[in-house]
């Protein structure tokens, strides 16, 4: 058994998920990503030479006019053997380029397909997909930092896909060389939660300048989403209940100018939601400020 053959039996068959790509976007939002994974698989199959251009076309045999006969470069008849080999060697060249070739034009739109279809090699195929892209890159960039400032939470929404969407944002940008500070997402993060939020990041905010610990902005993400799944258990332990758009929520009494819980007149018999105490509500809950504390003591703090 040749080396080719047992390589090719070690590899995935073409149909295997380990070559699946998901489409490049419409408006290449995901290019970054999608050129890494495409160019991977294209490698894993050992194609890579016909997306950078270093695989030639084998060149056929001249046929000379004269004899009206096919000839080799210095004009003597090549063999029967010769032509059948040289055959399987166009044969090769051209399945391979197909298949680069399909696994591109199966993760691109209709639209991008009908404007490369004409290209032969799928070197020429790939390097156009990329000056259109690449092309596209600071406009891209400028669309993903406007969506990024203006993503919100809704009130009662779910902050962990809330938190999915701003991650994938923000990698994205990095993939595109667009450096945003830890610092600076923290801020963004802390400016898209809705108001109901306020008096849990005031607390993680307090506990953190005690400890003197800053809190990166993982950290925050961890944090929030630990109260937002504690609030979510305790709500199905009570089926009997409507569950409020968040546990955190207050609002200000009138004249008083201070939190108090938005129920707070109309249910004596409140019971926390934090440690699932009656008398009081989360917003009030002595527990949930040293709970943070807790978490950034365990951090190491001083």
């Amino acid at each position: 058994m040749s080396p080719a053959t047992s390589m090719d039996t070690m590899l995935p068959a073409t149909t295997s998920s380990l070559f699946n790509v998901p489409k490049l976007a419409e408006d290449g939002t995901n290019w970054i990503t999608y050129k890494e994974r495409t160019l991977t698989a294209i490698g894993a199959r050992g194609l890579m030479r016909y997306t950078d251009g270093r695989a030639k076309t084998p060149v056929m045999f001249k046929v000379d006019p004269k004899m009206n006969k096919l000839a080799k470069d210095d004009g003597t008849e090549p063999t029967q053997t010769e032509i059948e080999d040289l055959d399987k060697k166009i044969d090769e060249f051209h399945q391979k380029n197909s298949l680069v070739k399909q696994q591109i034009f199966s993760t691109i739109s209709d639209r991008l397909l009908l404007r490369i279809q004409k290209l032969e090699g799928a070197n020429e195929v790939w390097t156009e997909i990329c000056q259109i892209h690449e092309g596209k890159k600071q406009l891209v960039q400028i669309d993903l930092r406007r969506c990024m400032q203006e993503t919100r939470c809704e009130e009662g929404g779910d902050v962990k896909v809330h938190f999915a969407k701003l991650l994938r944002l923000w990698e994205s940008l990095a993939g595109m060389g667009v450096v945003i500070d830890d610092i600076d997402f923290h801020a963004i993060i802390l400016g898209s939660l809705p108001e109901s939020y306020r008096p849990l990041l005031s607390s993680i905010s307090a506990a953190a300048k005690i400890t003197k610990t800053p809190l990166t902005s993982y950290e925050l993400i961890s944090i929030i989403t630990e109260e937002y799944e504690h609030h979510q258990l305790t709500e199905q332990r009570r089926p009997g209940k409507k569950p409020a758009n968040s546990a955190l929520a207050v609002r200000e009494s009138r004249g008083k100018g201070k939190s108090v819980p938005s129920s707070a007149k109309s249910n004596p018999d409140a019971i926390c939601y934090n440690c699932d105490r009656k008398g009081h509500y989360k917003t009030d809950c002595w527990q949930t400020l040293p709970r943070t504390w807790a978490y950034l003591l365990r951090r190491g703090a001083p």
